[in-house]
């Protein structure tokens, strides 16, 4: 039997394939008319379903993972064959990383340290072979202000690591690029501010390229973006000396990117459904079957003024806010205080909750129900992401 909104159990995840294809769209349009290509980041959604949606219109289709489990499962496929795996790498990991290398056209790493490329020359050393007797294929990572990876463009040890990567230790490695990622967008306060981080990101990256060209090292490629920067990108983004943008919230969206203004409520992908499973009219509060494990405990953009503390809203009325969770139970309370309809709310009943934050709230969750639009409630099929390291 096929499921409806109503027979799912509780807490389930349900996606919004139309809303999820237009996201797609948009993102992909507005690459194409700053005139650079799209590098898309798998890691919010984790299915093959919505990697294609991201990719249908690219020539190349070029993603992005951030764990070795996806890009194995996006390997496996057979539909990507171009993938960038943007964690700094570690020893333990280039066996698992050279097997997916040799198994289609290329798998990218990412190095940011001198012992990164220490360890990759010692395993291609010792295991060609495991390679299929290619050559490393290298992203460097470049610290645009954020300051969690990445290497200061400033450092002389910056241009040195360029230099191995492309002359002294070019036998074994091929230099794509450079990438950056502006985490620091999710902490401005309005889309002017994110935008001054796109210009900034941008210039940073071009900047760089631009140096290191002159001082005779190819740089191919220059990546970068969050998905707020790539709400916001400057219209001179391809003067600047930026080649690709490589978003991945987007596809979903969630509360964050709408308090941030980078969407709408209604293009928020990804809701999850839940139950009233009690009420409290005399302190005007009730609570749902989706807590920490079903919403996350991310509690998003508290950083803004006026911003009401919260793990989510219930679709269709944005007054009332999960305002705390437990390992399984949210407790919902109306952000103004006005009385909650619990005439409408019954123990029971099914809530649509927006969370603050879908990579997380879908992670918890190991099947996607599918519905074609927010207005229908049959469940067309589910997807199955990807789990794991």
């Amino acid at each position: 039997m096929t499921n409806t909104i109503e027979t799912l159990p509780t807490p389930s995840v349900v996606i919004y394939e139309d809303v999820v294809k237009r996201n797609c769209k948009l993102m992909h349009d507005r690459a194409i008319s700053l005139g650079v290509d799209i590098r898309p980041h798998m890691k919010t959604h984790k299915t093959i379903e919505i990697g294609k949606f991201q990719t249908e219109t690219i020539n190349i289709k070029k993603i992005i993972v951030s764990t070795l489990s996806e890009a194995r499962f996006f390997a496996l496929s057979g539909q990507f064959k171009d993938i960038l795996y943007t964690v700094p790498i570690v020893p333990t990991k280039l066996a698992a990383a050279a097997h997916i290398h040799s198994s289609i056209d290329v798998l990218h790493l990412m190095v940011d340290h001198p012992d990164h490329i220490k360890a990759m020359v010692e395993y291609r050393n010792q295991h060609l072979g495991a390679l299929g007797n290619k050559k490393w294929s290298v992203f460097l990572k470049i610290d645009c202000g954020y300051h969690r990876a990445g290497a200061d463009p400033e450092l002389p040890s910056t241009i040195k690591l360029v230099e191995q990567l492309t002359k002294s230790l070019s036998d074994h490695f091929v230099f794509q690029g450079i990438y950056t990622h502006s985490g620091h967008s999710y902490k401005q306060t309005s889309p002017d501010g994110i935008a001054k981080i796109a210009t900034s990101e941008a210039t940073v990256a071009g900047n760089f390229a631009k140096k290191i060209r002159s001082l005779g090292y190819p740089c191919p490629i220059v990546s970068i973006g969050s998905t707020p920067v790539c709400c916001h990108l400057p219209n001179n983004l391809k003067d600047l000396g930026v080649t690709e943008i490589h978003p991945g919230n987007y596809v979903f969206y969630d509360l964050m990117q709408v308090e941030l203004g980078n969407c709408k409520v209604d293009d928020v992908g990804v809701h999850v459904v839940s139950r009233v499973i009690s009420v409290y009219p005399e302190r005007n509060e009730m609570l749902v079957d989706a807590g920490s494990l079903a919403l996350s405990s991310d509690p998003g953009c508290t950083h803004l003024p006026d911003r009401a503390p919260g793990f989510g809203i219930i679709v269709g009325d944005n007054n009332l806010r999960i305002v705390g969770v437990t390992q399984e139970i949210g407790k919902v309370s109306s952000v103004n205080g006005s009385p909650i309809d619990f005439n409408k709310y019954t123990i029971g009943s099914i809530v649509r909750i927006v969370p603050n934050h879908s990579c997380l709230t879908a992670a918890m969750f190991s099947n996607f129900n599918v519905l074609s639009t927010e207005s229908t409630t049959q469940v067309k099929e589910t997807w199955i992401p990807n789990k794991h390291w």
